[in-house]
């Protein structure tokens, strides 16, 4: 295997956990292939050698001006406030190692200040925290919040915990698909979550629905999904009609509370399938599903794909 190289761009106020999953995630791999093949490199635009990190954390770097000329095959940007300021001059840089045809890895923040100035770019997905100020201060209504996405050479990434499954998909596996499972085995990962799994979060998180004043039926929603509660039930528990609840609902998510409940319910289902060896039996019957057939066709309609079939692929 050729020499790799990735560079780190590192500025002021960085997101420590991302830092540190890239350097661990990267010596597993080294350490496993038994020779340094990953060559990392970090920078910066700040003007300092030595940058700190949230909670303290130092790392040495060097100026991005020395590192930029360099033929790298991965750039990789740190979500923290330091590039949300930097953006302007940074953008500039970015566009100019990607025109060389390396690849870049846009993280958290990173992906959220990219996201802001391609609104209309659906293949750009940022942490669930950034894209809720995107939605409530622009125009982006995609349903979707994948944890990492492709556009073209530029990959964006909900960062934190989805770092870890950033490098392994795009840096390690497409150069050995064996190396990057043997990394994810000795982090103890039960799988390397690909581009389709949504990320794990909560939907009272969206300011839309808490204006409407869902918060408490969602939070009911999402604590009965084994034992659904029935519409009059949600409508009774929070002082107001099930007329009323229709109402609301249709005019913040477009759907009824009856398609959302069932959306909650499948959205959990297809977590069970891709992260746990449940049977798909199990899983209809712990999410108050009819029958397993029932619960088939309906997540069939959702996802486009069987629940039996997509545990097959998983």
């Amino acid at each position: 295997m050729n020499d790799i190289v990735i560079m780190v761009l590192v500025e002021p106020g960085f997101v420590p956990t991302e830092l540190s999953l890239i350097q661990d995630v990267l010596r597993i791999a080294n350490r496993l292939n038994q020779n340094n093949v990953f060559k990392v490199h970090y920078c910066t635009s700040c003007g300092q050698d030595i940058v700190e990190g949230l909670g303290g954390l130092l790392v040495r770097t060097q100026a991005i001006s020395e590192l930029a000329n360099q033929n790298a095959d991965y750039f990789i940007v740190l979500g923290g406030v330091g590039f949300q300021h930097r953006f302007d001059q940074l953008r500039f840089w970015i566009k100019s190692i990607e025109r060389k045809g390396c690849q870049i890895l846009l993280l958290s923040d990173a992906a959220s200040e990219w996201k802001s100035h391609n609104p209309l770019d659906l293949n750009v997905t940022t942490h669930w925290e950034n894209y809720q100020l995107l939605r409530d201060t622009s125009l982006i209504h995609s349903v979707s919040l994948p944890l990492h996405s492709r556009s073209k050479r530029f990959i964006s990434s909900a960062g934190m915990m989805a770092t870890a499954d950033v490098v392994l998909n795009y840096i390690i596996e497409p150069h050995s698909s064996a190396l990057a499972h043997a990394v994810s085995r000795v982090l103890l990962m039960n799988a390397i979550r690909t581009s389709d799994i949504d990320q794990p979060r909560s939907e009272n998180d969206n300011a839309l629905l808490q204006k409407a004043g869902l918060g408490r039926v969602i939070q009911l929603m999402e604590d009965n999904l084994e034992a659904p509660l029935l519409i009059k039930e949600l409508a009774d528990q929070t002082g107001c009609s099930i007329r009323q609840l229709e109402r609301r609902f249709q005019k913040a998510v477009g759907c009824n509370p009856k398609a959302f409940y069932r959306a909650l319910r499948l959205k959990r289902a297809k977590t069970l399938l891709e992260q746990t060896n449940m049977t798909t039996l199990d899983i209809a019957v712990s999410l108050g599903f009819s029958s397993s057939a029932s619960f088939s066709r309906l997540y069939a309609l959702k996802y486009g794909i069987t629940p039996s079939r997509a545990r097959v692929l998983r």
